[in-house]
């Protein structure tokens, strides 16, 4: 038996839950370890006790260690050695000292064990094993040195260079994007080693991003071929029998509204008035479910990709086009197959009914969200927008501001925080940086969207039926505390009465910031002292949203939880009560999701942060105007207002003028002239510098 066999063996026995702890010769004999091989397994047994895989008894008996304090999570690693691991549970990150972080990197999943805990919450631990291992193959940038050469590399955590190997023949050019097979982390000052493998283009080439950001995070590019072909051999045509068995919803005729340039059109609305004031909404969602089964291989395929990705020159799509824009595109004047909730309000926004069919729908337009809020500041006529639905948006229009009264009363948190949106001309090149702040209509199908989501996750959780809920854990109260002292510098205070917070107290806060220049700032520290939203099959609630329910049933054509939602609600009406076997046990699609999810989100941050940098680079000597975010004793960071990119202004770094740090107001005062900065100023700087690599952006006043 081979050593990690025989550990596992072992482990397998220990922590079985009718083991009795025995002596090592009992366990021997029980695991029936030949006697030639006893001298190896009672070294083996050695070892798991020193690293406290096994527990010794009195008399000598072995039992399993009690770990109470177990956390599965990603390990992020910083350069010099120590490293933090993310809980996937939602819970604090866990600091793992240099000493157990051994030779794993940053995106390595791993198991820690929490061994203290401070009285704010901050936990330490060590690292107890590798669940599975991030690929070795890193990527970074040729830099020359002398006859020689190193790479400097994109993951910062792994040092300013990794010393590299290649022939003067297949040596890169300077400046030259690179994968290298990594042989060793950084340790100590000792720098990472490792192989160069491939090239990939130069790092000024607009294309090159896109494949640095898919290449870094892993993400799939284009389909194999059987998935292909399982998508080619789905029916193009609605067949009779199904249209049969199916409701129609021709009035009022549905519309879909999205972005100029959105991608898919997986979701249609219409409402209507009804007497005494009421309002009935239709949500219609396209019903990927009736195309894709559980367990076939497009299916398989969208549970290992999650999500869909969605970059400025480019979308890395969960199901194939034949399934994302064409039979679940709800294309106007085309005949498509939805799931619909039917949901009836009364004037106060409550909801008075719900019903749940199978349908068919006939788009009427392909609305945008510029269109529809035109109309609904005024326009009687819209270029682009039938007559005979415009009277539909507007009556959408006022149910929309019910909901939102109704969603703010009850302490429902809106950051609205503005999009930056990258502009590229025909030949993918960038030209500029908006940012479009929401309108009506986003607020519309916002609105629409939420409440069709909370009414599937409250009716399958009333039927007892199973659910992959969308939850919100509430914010740590160090998390709290920090963003109360935060916002103490604006003037402003965070209620928290015994402790305890409600969405409604922070969105009091930013209530109080509407309209002002800090506004944007706020929102954002707001925003990072919240938990991040996961998906769990137990319902916990959605603090941000303020819903004791609530799921995510809107769009399965991007979204793997979704589609899981589209199957478990069409069982609940077509199985009754049997529950389906692969509904049995949701927590590892949950908890997948989950993490594709966040590494999906963090790729398209970081790719909208490179097309920042490349813009800005050509900014270098301009004067912008920005927004203070943050100080520190050396400087002061700044968001420029026209792209929302982040830099830093250092200040007092020469003879000129020296600058007092207040720590307990976050100003720094100059010594000669008494210029002040602080949190929230507006302030004209020259983009001095930019590292694209580095991902950093130098100003100067």
């Amino acid at each position: 038996m081979s050593k990690p066999t025989l550990e596992q063996s072992i482990l397998a026995f220990v922590e079985n839950d009718g083991y009795e702890p025995v002596s090592q010769r009992h366990l021997l004999h029980a695991l029936q370890i030949p006697t030639d091989d006893r001298p190896a397994a009672r070294k083996t047994i050695r070892a798991m006790i020193a690293d406290g895989r096994l527990m010794k008894l009195s008399r000598g008996r072995l039992t399993a260690p009690a770990r109470p304090n177990l956390v599965q999570g990603m390990l992020k690693r910083h350069p010099r050695g120590f490293g933090f691991v993310v809980a996937e549970d939602g819970g604090e990150d866990v600091f793992i000292p240099p000493p157990f972080i051994g030779s794993r990197i940053t995106g390595d999943r791993v198991e820690a064990e929490v061994l203290k805990e401070d009285q704010n919450g901050r936990r330490e631990g060590r690292i107890v094993q590798t669940l599975e291992g991030r690929s070795r193959e890193v990527l970074g940038v040729y830099r020359k040195r002398g006859k020689s050469g190193d790479v400097q590399p994109f993951d910062h955590s792994l040092g300013d260079a990794i010393e590299v190997t290649a022939t003067p023949g297949n040596r890169p050019a300077e400046g030259q994007v690179v994968v290298v097979k990594l042989r060793r982390p950084s340790r100590g000052r000792s720098p990472a080693e490792g192989e160069i493998i491939e090239r990939l283009g130069n790092l000024d080439d607009p294309s090159t991003d896109t494949e640095i950001v898919i290449r870094r995070f892993g993400l799939a590019d284009g389909f194999p071929a059987a998935i292909l072909e399982e998508a080619g051999r789905l029916p193009s045509r609605i067949s009779a029998k199904e249209a049969g068995h199916r409701e129609r919803f021709d009035d009022p005729a549905p519309v879909t509204i999205d972005g100029e340039t959105a991608r898919d059109f997986d979701d249609a609305i219409a409402v209507s008035r009804l007497k005494d004031g009421r309002f009935r909404l239709w949500v219609h969602i396209a019903d990927v479910a009736h195309f894709v089964k559980h367990g076939a291989a497009l299916d398989r395929e969208a549970r290992d990709r999650g999500t869909s990705v969605y970059f400025p020159d480019k979308v890395l799509p969960m199901f194939p086009e034949r399934l994302s824009n064409d039979l679940c595109s709800l294309r106007p004047n085309v005949d498509r197959l939805v799931q619909s909730a039917v949901i009836d309000l009364d004037p106060k926004g409550r909801v008075i009914k719900v019903r749940f069919a199978d349908g068919v729908i006939r788009s009427a337009a392909r609305l945008t969200y510029t269109q529809v809020a035109e109309l609904l500041d005024g326009a009687a006529a819209v270029k682009g927008v039938p007559q005979a639905v415009v009277p539909m948006l507007k009556t959408a229009g006022d149910l929309r501001k019910v909901l939102e009264r109704r969603r703010q009363a009850r302490g429902s948190v809106d950051f609205d925080l503005p999009e930056p949106q990258i502009l590229m001309d025909i030949e993918g090149v960038m030209t500029g940086i908006t940012v479009t702040p929401r309108n009506k209509a986003h607020r519309l199908i916002e609105e629409f969207m939420l409440l069709a989501n909370e009414v599937v996750a409250g009716h399958l959780e009333k039927i007892d039926w199973p659910c992959m809920y969308r939850i919100h854990e509430k914010p740590t109260p160090e998390k709290l505390e920090t963003l109360a002292s935060f916002v103490r510098q604006f003037g402003l205070e965070l209620k928290l009465p015994g402790g305890e917070v409600s969405p409604g107290a922070i969105g009091e806060l930013l209530d109080q910031v509407e309209g002002k220049p800090e506004h944007v700032l706020i929102s954002q520290v707001a925003l990072r002292s919240m938990r991040q939203a996961r998906y769990h099959p137990e319902n916990d609630g959605h603090f941000g949203l303020g819903a004791p329910v609530y799921c995510h049933f809107t769009s399965p054509i991007r979204r793997y939880p979704d589609l899981v939602v589209h199957r478990l609600l069409r069982a609940s009406r077509k199985e009754r009560k049997r529950i389906p076997d692969w509904a049995a046990d949701l927590g590892p699609v949950a908890t997948s999701s989950s993490e594709l999810e966040r590494n999906a989100e963090a790729a398209e941050r970081d790719l909208l942060l490179r097309k920042k940098l490349a813009f800005i680079e050509g900014q270098i000597g301009e004067r912008l105007w920005g927004i203070i975010t943050g100080v520190a004793p050396f400087g002061v960071f700044i968001q420029l207002e026209d792209s929302l990119a982040e830099g830093l202004l250092r200040l007092g770094g020469d003879d000129r003028e020296r600058f007092a740090f207040d720590a307990d107001h976050l100003t720094l005062t100059g010594s000669k002239t008494g210029k002040r900065f602080r949190l929230g100023d507006r302030l004209e700087v020259v983009v001095a510098a930019v590292d694209p690599v580095l991902q950093r952006v130098d100003f100067e006043l």
